[in-house]
């Protein structure tokens, strides 16, 4: 049986990785062409060229687009904080007295909970602010579901369905 400080040597905390597009501005023209395959598929129905010419511009148009973005998505690495670096931050975020804030102050928790477990690229609280000034709500809403997420919920081991389909398609040796 391992000793507690063996234990305590061996811990490290969960990790996600958020995929923070950069331009998602590219999105309306990606809904956009999608519309106009749907529409060029819809015709080809009724033909037997399928979706011809036009539609195939269109779907390699949806292809570079696509890859436009991942081009553009960065990814933050993100750490969770201990028992003990979430009560600090509790404590530092406390709610508002004028509010109904709940257990945390809602303007300022978030983004110190950014700054505490952002570890590539690292960053301050003000940092962390200046880029939540930039997200739209949805987007910050995302991230900060994702740091919730991280810290709030428990690291059971993941089973991946794909990987094992994978293998047990594969040719035996």
């Amino acid at each position: 049986m391992q000793s507690i400080d063996d234990i305590l040597g061996q811990i490290r905390l969960p990790e996600r990785v958020y995929p923070l597009c950069m331009r998602a501005d590219l999105r309306a023209e990606w809904e956009q062409a999608e519309q106009e395959l749907a529409k060029a598929e819809a015709q080809a129905r009724d033909s037997l060229a399928g979706v011809g010419a036009a539609g195939k511009k269109v779907a390699s148009r949806i292809q570079q687009l696509e890859q436009e973005m991942a081009d553009h998505t960065i990814g933050i690495k993100l750490r969770a904080v201990t028992h003990k670096g979430w009560s600090d931050l509790l404590a530092a975020h406390p709610p508002r007295e004028d509010t109904d804030d709940g257990a945390f102050n809602t303007d300022t928790f978030g983004v110190g909970l950014l700054a505490a477990c952002a570890i590539d690229p690292a960053m301050t609280f003000d940092q962390a602010g200046l880029l939540v000034d930039r997200l739209t709500i949805g987007q910050w809403n995302d991230l900060f579901n994702t740091l919730w997420q991280l810290n709030r919920s428990g690291d059971d081991i993941p089973k991946s369905r794909r990987a094992s389909e994978a293998l047990r398609k594969s040719p035996k040796k």
